[in-house]
C-alpha cells in the first residue's frame, strides 16, 4: 500500500520520491522524534521542568512548522530544561485518551486550573508519534511500514489490546504520577470501551485512580467537567 501511495503521490506532484530523498526525510523526522523524547523524559523529574500546556503547544506546532525550524526550537527547549525552575506544588497527572486536537484545550486547562501538573500526554497528539524511530537501514518504505504498524505505540483498536494497556501502566509508573485523567471524544468507541475496564487494571497494577471525561466539543459541558476535575484533584492531591 505504501508503494501504491508513493506512486500516486509522484503522479500528483510530478516529483520523484527516490530512496535517497526518503532516507533524508526519515533521518530528519527521527531527529525530531529524538528531541521530543528527550524533552518528555526530562519531565519525569520533580519538579517537572516543562508544564503540560507548554509541551502541548510545542507538539501541535510541529504539525505546521518546517522540520528544520522545529528541530532548532526543540534543541533550544531541551537545553533550557536544565536551568533551575521554581517548584510548583500539585498532583502529577498523566493525560490520556483518544484525541487532543489543536485548539481543544478544555480538559487540560481545567486540570491545570484545579492545581494539577500534567507531566505526560499519551495521545496521537502526545507521545505516540515520537516514542519510536524509523530504521535507517535497508528499504525505506519497508522501514516506514515496520515502524508505523509494528513499533508505534499501539492505539485502542490494535490487537492484542493488552500491549497498549501495559504501556499506559508503565508510563504512569515511570513518570511517577498521582492520577490519570482519561479524555475521550464521544465518537471514539474503541477508547470508550477501554475506559470501562482500564481503571480496574490501573488500580490493581499501580494503586492509582482514573477520572474518565467525555466530550463532544460542547461549551455547555465545561461547568460539570470543571467540578469533576476539581474534586479529583483534591482526591489525589499530595
Amino acid at each position: 500500500k505504501l508503494r501504491r501511495f508513493k506512486e500516486r503521490l509522484e503522479a500528483l506532484t510530478g516529483v520523484e520520491i527516490t530512496a535517497e530523498r526518503l532516507k533524508a526525510a526519515i533521518e530528519l523526522c527521527n531527529r525530531e522524534r529524538e528531541l521530543f523524547r528527550g524533552i518528555s523524559l526530562k519531565r519525569r523529574a520533580e519538579p517537572c521542568p516543562l508544564p503540560g500546556r507548554e509541551f502541548m503547544d510545542l507538539h501541535h506546532a510541529s504539525y505546521l512548522l518546517d522540520k528544520e525550524i522545529m528541530i532548532g526550537r526543540l534543541e533550544e527547549t531541551l537545553r533550557g530544561l536544565d536551568e533551575p525552575r521554581h517548584e510548583v506544588i500539585g498532583p502529577r497527572v498523566m493525560l490520556t485518551g483518544s484525541t487532543l486536537a489543536r485548539g481543544d484545550f478544555k480538559a487540560p486547562d481545567l486540570v491545570i486550573e484545579a492545581g494539577g501538573r500534567i507531566v505526560v500526554e499519551e495521545f496521537a497528539e502526545g507521545l505516540r508519534p515520537y516514542w519510536f524511530e524509523v530504521d535507517m537501514e535497508g528499504d525505506p518504505l519497508a522501514a516506514l511500514a515496520e515502524a508505523y504498524f509494528m513499533r508505534r505505540v499501539p492505539p485502542a483498536w490494535f490487537r492484542p489490546g493488552r500491549e497498549r494497556l501495559d504501556f499506559l501502566v508503565d508510563l504512569a509508573r515511570d513518570f511517577n504520577v498521582d492520577g490519570v485523567v482519561w479524555y475521550q471524544l464521544m465518537f471514539r468507541e474503541s477508547y470508550k470501551i477501554e475506559s470501562g475496564f482500564f481503571p480496574d487494571i490501573l488500580r490493581r497494577e499501580t494503586g492509582l485512580s482514573m477520572l474518565v471525561l467525555e466530550s463532544d466539543y460542547d461549551d455547555g459541558e465545561t461547568g460539570a467537567m470543571r467540578t469533576r476535575i476539581e474534586t479529583y484533584m483534591q482526591t489525589i492531591g499530595r
